[in-house]
């Protein structure tokens, strides 16, 4: 799988500083979800093991900490375009059709994504007028769920992003 042609153009200028300011606090939050699923875990598993008392809330907060931890990867990953792809027959085609493949793939993707996310979002204001929390933590449930909204949401504004800049720069 090699990188599309017209994609591998380092972005430069505000909208592009943006970006990467974006996917490296991304990159940063993402890094401390794992450490602070690590610690937990860690922690659990001493208390279990050696006092018997092992955190009701360690595999809640894990679950938090790990949905936090995906979206704003995926988030960094959608911003340096460097998610997995099979692209075989879109290599072989023409610059033209490969172009043409590529933004419609680009505008697919943007719609399901916002599909989900519109989905998403009527799951969080539920949660939040209802007032669910979580059983062990009696965490506030539209907080770990908005990740996933506001996750989706921001990818599909960095493809497009990414996709007027690299056509600006065509």
């Amino acid at each position: 799988m090699s990188e599309p042609t017209d994609e591998v153009v380092v972005l430069s200028g505000p909208v592009a500083s943006i970006g990467e300011c974006l996917t490296k606090a991304c990159q940063i939050i993402a890094a401390l979800a794992l450490l602070a699923i690590v610690a937990i875990n860690g922690a659990n598993v001493v208390a279990r093991y050696f006092f018997a008392k092992p955190f009701p809330w360690a595999e809640e907060a894990m679950i938090m900490f790990m949905i936090l931890g995906v979206f704003t990867g995926a988030i960094a990953v959608t911003w340096r375009n460097v998610h997995i792809r099979i692209d075989t027959f879109v290599e072989r085609s023409s610059p033209n059709v490969e172009r043409i493949i590529r933004v419609a793939a680009t505008f697919a993707s943007m719609f399901v994504l916002l599909v989900v996310a519109w989905s998403s979002y009527g799951i969080v204001r539920l949660l939040y007028e209802y007032g669910q929390t979580t059983d062990a933590l009696e965490f506030p449930m539209w907080i770990p769920q908005s990740f996933v909204t506001i996750g989706l949401v921001v990818i599909a504004l960095l493809m497009f992003t990414r996709l007027v800049l690299t056509k600006a720069r065509a």
